[in-house]
């Protein structure tokens, strides 16, 4: 009996340590010279968290959000504390035995992009190192930065986490790590280091984690919209000197795209997600003048597609032809009538794809003016008119964020512009006036005028009027 008991009891450790073995927590490297903080919010890490973590949870693994957590540490200046205050915060919870430390690098083949990534699983008791394994996604043109990280850490997960679990039982360890932490300089006190983290905090303390009330708790389709096709262009780091960024346009690329899977029921795979398009990118995916069989026309089924197309970015004119044109990234405003991408053919393109239904949203202005000033030195905004069929079409919708000769704000305390930010609030239920589950382009156009023109002159005292063209009963949401 007594060896029956001792059994039982040898049993119900062996599940305990196992079940505490379940719980992860996952952190990215820390680049020699930064802060762990800081590493959390470049966009990559981001991305790769989120991968990583969705992975672990498909595997049955409980996760701790260490995002949030380091945006709790950010908000009440624990950041500037240094590394290994911010790492013992995330380290400590009841049960957590394991934690990784991972990071990511895209790079381009010849029959596409590719992401390597290295893990490191670690003994959360004593941080020492269990195992280190890389691995790789296959080569293939995507933008799908999250789903590569997934494909690159399943290709090894059972392997990689088999032998942490292992060694972590044997207390088998790898010696002598490369550290991911920044390593002191001999002779250098570690207070001095920690001070030195604090002036990189201090740079970038406006940098916090985005995090928009629209972000999170998106409803959920109720099936899936197998034929429906997607674009989605996020243009934020433009490569010519003197052209701002255009803040949170990625940001908004990003939740526009999950809105549209877990809130639409499109299919990730008839996305075409592209993060700072180029000219090329834009002729590849919209076509060019006079040919509009790129991308986008292919992927759609004629007449059982519906299609939707979203734009966050720069616009400008030619001001000789007072015509509105998209900034690629790779655009010199100046000469925008060679390298920009037409308003014009753009809405003939589209208007030429054989769609079942279409909605345009396009978080941008043609004026050329910012919030950081005008793209186009010493001329003054323009008015352009575009005239296109697809414009009247009873089928379209087509909303742009401000008029031709005004800005499209940024909504600096929701990480969006502000199109963005009041479409999908507005999509969400917001704009759904009578609580009928279908929100229609009356209600949503009536929800964005009043919201829009209201927060631009709140936030910025200026005048802003989203351009909306279709028909009211047109439904944007069901």
């Amino acid at each position: 009996m007594k060896n029956y008991s001792f059994l039982i009891c040898l049993m119900l450790l062996q599940v305990q340590v196992f079940s505490q073995t379940k719980k992860i927590v996952i952190l990215p490297q820390t680049k020699q010279g930064g802060t762990l903080c800081n590493a959390f919010k470049e966009y990559n890490n981001k991305l790769m968290i989120e991968g990583m973590e969705e992975t672990y949870r498909q595997k049955k693994y409980f996760v701790i959000n260490s995002r949030k957590i380091v945006q709790g540490l950010g908000n009440t200046g624990g950041c500037f504390k240094g590394n290994d205050w911010v790492q013992e915060q995330l380290l400590s919870h009841d049960g957590l035995n394991l934690y990784a430390v991972a990071k990511v690098d895209k790079k381009n083949g010849y029959k596409g992009s590719f992401v390597e990534m290295e893990v490191e699983i670690y003994d959360a008791s004593n941080e020492k190192l269990l195992v280190r394994q890389k691995a790789k996604s296959q080569e293939k043109f995507t933008n799908d930065f999250k789903g590569q990280v997934k494909e690159a850490l399943n290709s090894i997960f059972d392997r990689l986490m088999h032998t942490a679990i292992a060694n972590y039982r044997a207390k088998n360890y790898i010696e002598e790590p490369e550290p991911f932490a920044i390593p002191i300089v001999a002779g250098e006190k570690k207070e001095e280091v920690v001070k030195q983290e604090e002036v990189v905090a201090e740079e970038v303390e406006d940098e916090e984690i985005m995090e928009s009330d629209v972000d999170v708790n998106i409803p959920r389709a109720s099936k899936v919209n197998e034929d429906a096709i997607a674009v989605i262009i996020g243009n934020q780091n433009y490569k010519k000197e003197g052209v701002p960024e255009v803040k949170y346009a990625l940001h908004d690329a990003q939740i526009m795209k999950e809105y549209l899977i877990t809130m639409f029921g499109f299919r990730e795979g008839n996305i075409i997600y592209i993060e700072n398009a180029t000219q090329a990118d834009f002729n590849a995916v919209f076509g060019v003048k006079n040919n509009p069989k790129g991308k986008l026309f292919n992927y759609v089924k004629p007449e059982k597609s519906d299609v939707f197309i979203y734009y966050s970015g720069h616009g400008a004119p030619d001001p000789e032809s007072q015509k509105g044109y998209f900034v690629p990234v790779d655009t010199d405003p100046s000469l925008i009538h060679f390298n920009g991408y037409s308003a014009s053919t753009f809405y003939e393109n589209i208007g030429l794809v054989p769609y079942k239904s279409l909605q345009v949203v396009l978080d941008v202005s043609f004026s050329g003016a910012t919030d950081d000033g005008m793209l186009l030195k010493n001329i003054s905004p323009v008015f352009i008119k575009t005239e296109n069929k697809v414009l009247n079409d009873e089928k379209a919708v087509i909303l742009t964020a401000a008029s031709s000769e005004q800005v499209a704000s940024r909504y600096n305390e929701q990480y969006h512009g502000l199109l963005t930010y009041y479409y999908l609030k507005g999509v969400k239920g917001a704009a759904d006036v009578n609580k009928d589950k279908n929100i229609t382009l009356e209600e949503l156009s009536q929800y964005l005028n009043e919201k829009i023109s209201y927060q631009a002159r709140i936030l910025h005292e200026r005048t802003q009027t989203p351009e909306i063209h279709g028909q009211l009963d047109f439904i944007i949401k069901k």
